[in-house]
């Protein structure tokens, strides 16, 4: 059983970037198509070694009028990690690489939500690399082919972890994922949508040794 919730005593900065966040962050950016058959989703989707991008993420908290809102902007080396930097409200760093998941305080140190040998760990690593066999033990999906090469993809969790956090995820996009929305079974929702992606300039080694 995969346990992804976030820890109780959440660090500044990490209460919009949780464990079960990362989880998505990585399946959407990493490997959406999950079983689809080949003339599906997987067919239109593009598959790309490197992936930046930029995000604006709304999370609509149950009992709140309006909803928390954060953006920032991202990189993913497809098979070595990602790396999920909010830049507003307020900074926060978070890395899924070869240590575990990581993120960076603003006293400039680091915590780690899981470790390299975390259950959850292991599954994140395997949507970075595009492990379609394991994702789909994970997931049953449900997918909508739209015209123009638009698509939508419905995500339910097959085992009892999964469903303690997500009620289901919902993707659209074309060659990219261009937005995710997150039902909790907790009744939150979070959207995200992702803006100005592209497959340049390469990591630099800078970036690479963040995911080292």
């Amino acid at each position: 059983m995969l346990c992804v919730a976030g820890s109780a005593a959440a660090a500044p900065g990490e209460s919009l970037v949780s464990r079960w966040l990362l989880f998505v962050l990585a399946l959407v950016l990493a490997a959406p198509a999950l079983a689809s058959p080949p003339d599906g989703v997987a067919a239109r989707l593009r598959q790309p070694e490197v992936l930046r991008g930029g995000f604006e993420q709304d999370k609509q908290l149950q009992g709140f009028r309006n909803p928390l809102r954060s953006s920032g902007d991202f990189l993913l080396v497809r098979g070595r990690g990602l790396a999920w930097d909010t830049r507003a409200p307020f900074p926060s760093g978070t890395v899924i690489g070869a240590r575990g998941i990581i993120v960076s305080t603003p006293d400039g140190g680091e915590r780690v939500l899981a470790r390299a040998d975390d259950p959850a760990q292991d599954l994140l690593m395997a949507l970075v690399g595009a492990d379609l066999e394991a994702l789909a033990r994970s997931f049953e999906t449900q997918e909508t082919l739209l015209e123009d090469g638009r698509w939508r993809l419905r995500l339910l969790p097959r085992d009892a972890g999964l469903h303690s956090v997500f009620a289901s995820v919902e993707l659209a996009g074309d060659e990219h994922v261009r937005e995710v929305r997150i039902e909790e079974a907790g009744g939150d929702t979070t959207v995200l949508r992702f803006l100005e992606l592209r497959t340049s300039p390469p990591p630099t080694d800078a970036e690479l040794a963040r995911l080292d």
